[in-house]
């Protein structure tokens, strides 16, 4: 997790705000994010109701917060597989990266949570969108951006594109294992659907 706070009394807050975000984590995917009360969260962590309303809000921006620091983990493991090879090839392992992270069994039960609770919450949904996906969008319009700099690409706007290419990721078999149609997606197939849509992606996107 990022930090936060600086010197003796930051690092001391910093711990206590990191225990919070592992207990809470670790919480919204066994209990579910309704079922997880915020006392709980607290007993778990050993922390307390004045750090964790000074950080996070409530529990909507504590969840937003949770998103934030996985999706920033996985870029950070997209972009070292991605390095500077062409536009191809890096965005083929880029993907790769994102689309096993969304198929992992505690992504899906987040995301299914998020999806649950929006309706009566919908500032869940707007963490889950600002702290998750955008996340990984901005990730995304970086490498863009850098191979239209190369004369690899022509974009249209590099955030709307990666957006765009981020949601062809999702569909097929994350969407089956979101629904439960599949129990898990084997890595072959996950090659297979990043490789048609780096395709496709590319195709329209050429110089």
């Amino acid at each position: 997790m990022r930090a936060l706070l600086t010197g003796h009394r930051g690092a001391e807050a910093q711990a206590r705000v990191h225990r919070i975000v592992i207990a809470a984590h670790r919480l919204f995917i066994t209990r579910g994010y309704h079922q997880t009360s915020l006392d709980t969260i607290l007993k778990r962590s050993g922390g307390s109701k004045a750090t964790l309303r000074k950080y996070f809000g409530n529990k909507a921006g504590l969840l937003g917060v949770v998103l934030t620091d996985e999706a920033v983990r996985c870029v950070a493991r997209a972009d070292r597989a991605a390095g500077r090879r062409p536009a191809d090839t890096a965005l083929r392992a880029f993907a790769r990266v994102v689309l096993e992270f969304y198929c992992r069994r505690d992504s899906l039960l987040v995301y299914r949570a998020v999806i649950a609770e929006t309706a009566s919450q919908p500032e869940v949904g707007r963490h889950f969108r600002s702290g998750g996906h955008m996340t990984f969008v901005a990730a995304l319009a970086r490498h863009l951006t850098h191979w239209q700099e190369r004369a690899e690409l022509m974009l249209v706007d590099a955030t709307a594109d990666a957006d765009r290419f981020l949601h062809m990721l999702r569909a097929g078999p994350h969407d089956q294992a979101l629904l439960g149609v599949v129990e898990r997606v084997p890595r072959a197939v996950i090659r297979r659907h990043v490789d048609a849509c780096v395709r496709i992606f590319l195709r329209g996107l050429a110089v």
